[in-house]
């Protein structure tokens, strides 16, 4: 697993560091020459131009500079800021730029001249803002921010440490992050993660990771996803593979309901349950026949279900496409009441969170404007981990849905699930995802195993589509049906 570290933690680094005798100039030496050979070794551009802020990331960003003049590279430093403003180990490395290394102050530029620079130059280097600065970028810094997006479009844009405004909608749009010491939070997932591009390390010092301590979250590789694979035997039947009850479908949303069925079959399950309406059950015949149909003529049969199916079934998945009336609601109460695992989406979260309802051992599979419903609050804030590991508490695991989705549960580490892409933005693949969690919730897997190994077979699946296919125009019942090759895959490691 790779670690991912907070800021606050970083920032103690480069203290102990400079405890432990490092001096602070020799820090942002090590910075600008760990990047300026990436830039170097990796892309080789014919000329670049650096946007230096007032802080220390300007100070990297004149490292940088001063580097790659001394190799022959045409090198041009933008300042958001007066030169006057730089001050300490950042004023000294800017003082130490040659002749050779064109200076020009941000204010002095028309939008014109400033765009004319952007197309003038291969690549771009954002050092204006680091990890020390919150909230949305103003003045100078958000016309070079703006101008720089609408010019480049994240091609050929280089980020130091982090992208410039990373906690803000109007951040850096970046091909590549240098990231000095460790990957930081900020970059680790939802729109932070999109600006970032590829996270490069830089080194900084080889006591880093020991000083570092305990990482704030942990990202999941290939390798630690095929170790929560369900372990099947030769002679297995579909009595071992486990089984899924799904409560799902409403006469406004009939699809959910067969999408999260076709989930949970593509996933493994041996056996599912579809308790539905009516008109649901009737065309399960015909577009997924391996469906066992249990029709919800009214709600008290919900509890007649359970009963017969409990003994079969390990696992309950219930919400998508459910809607929102007093008939949802019901259900939701009697399915609070279920023994076992639990799985909770869509319409189920909903009324999870509008009457406080408290199954045992229950997953929780919100996108953020659900997340944001369960805590009670108009929208998430920028730090997509806390929102999880609030909704954890009382005993809950959660699958945070995204770009690079997360996963908590109280006294764990939270995990992220390096995939997935736009492809999976599409009607339905929420009701998929929550087929597939259920069925591994049901092969007997833990919680957070479950959620984890779900999470990352939808999102290659999804992948692997947008590869074949293009990202957009995929169908959710697509992204199921890609499912089992994710899965030979996997096992083949």
């Amino acid at each position: 697993m790779v670690p991912w570290y907070s800021t606050a933690a970083v920032r103690s680094l480069d203290e102990q560091l400079v405890e432990l005798g490092v001096h602070g100039l020799e820090l942002m030496e090590r910075v600008g020459n760990g990047i300026a050979s990436f830039v170097l070794d990796r892309l080789s551009p014919k000329s670049v131009l650096i946007l230096a802020g007032a802080g220390n990331n300007g100070g990297d960003g004149f490292v940088i500079a001063r580097l790659l003049a001394e190799n022959n590279v045409p090198v041009c430093v933008v300042l958001s800021h007066p030169q006057s403003r730089s001050t300490g180990n950042a004023a000294i490395n800017l003082q130490r730029l040659s002749e050779s290394v064109r200076v020009i102050e941000s204010i002095s530029l028309t939008d014109e001249q400033l765009d004319s620079l952007f197309s003038s130059y291969e690549l771009v280097v954002d050092a204006l803002l680091g990890t020390g600065i919150c909230g949305e970028p103003r003045g100078e810094t958000a016309r070079l921010i703006s101008a720089l997006n609408k010019a480049r479009s994240g091609k050929s844009v280089l980020a130091v440490d982090v992208p410039s405004g990373v906690e803000s909608p109007r951040a850096v749009e970046a091909s590549w992050t240098c990231t000095a010491a460790a990957r930081k939070i900020p970059c680790a997932t939802g729109h932070g993660s999109a600006v970032s591009g590829e996270i490069v390390p830089i080194i900084l010092d080889e006591r880093a990771e020991s000083l570092l301590g305990v990482p704030y979250a942990l990202e999941l590789e290939k390798r630690d996803v095929c170790e929560f694979m369900p372990k099947h035997q030769t002679d297995d039947h579909k009595g071992s593979r486990g089984g899924v009850l799904i409560v799902a479908g409403s006469e406004r949303y009939k699809g959910a309901a067969v999408l999260a069925a076709r989930g949970a079959l593509r996933a493994g399950a041996g056996l599912v349950v579809l308790a539905s309406t009516a008109k649901v059950c009737d065309a399960l015949p015909v577009v997924l026949p391996e469906c066992i149909a249990e029709p919800l003529d009214n709600t008290e049969k919900l509890c007649d279900v359970i009963a017969r199916w409990q003994n079969r079934c390990q696992a309950l998945v219930i919400g998508p496409g459910l809607d929102r009336d007093e008939r949802a609601r019901e259900l939701c109460r009697i399915a609070a009441a279920w023994n076992a695992v639990s799985l909770w989406d869509g319409d189920g979260l909903y009324w999870l969170a509008q009457d406080s309802l408290a199954p045992v051992a229950c997953c929780l599979t919100p996108h953020e404007g659900e997340a944001a419903r369960l805590l009670h609050i108009e929208k998430l804030t920028c730090n997509r981990f806390e929102s999880a590991l609030q909704i954890a508490e009382n005993g809950r695991t959660v699958l945070l849905k995204g770009y690079r989705s997360i996963i908590a549960e109280c006294g764990q580490l939270p995990l992220i699930i390096p995939r997935g892409d736009r492809t999976l933005s599409i009607p339905g693949s929420g009701d998929v995802l929550s087929g597939v969690c259920g069925a591994f919730l049901a092969a007997g897997l833990t919680r957070r195993n479950a959620l984890a190994l779900g999470a990352w077979c939808h999102g290659s699946a999804g992948e692997r589509l947008g590869r074949e296919k293009g990202l957009d125009g995929v169908l959710a019942s697509e992204v199921a049906d890609m499912i089992p090759k994710v899965l030979k895959e996997l096992g083949q490691i």
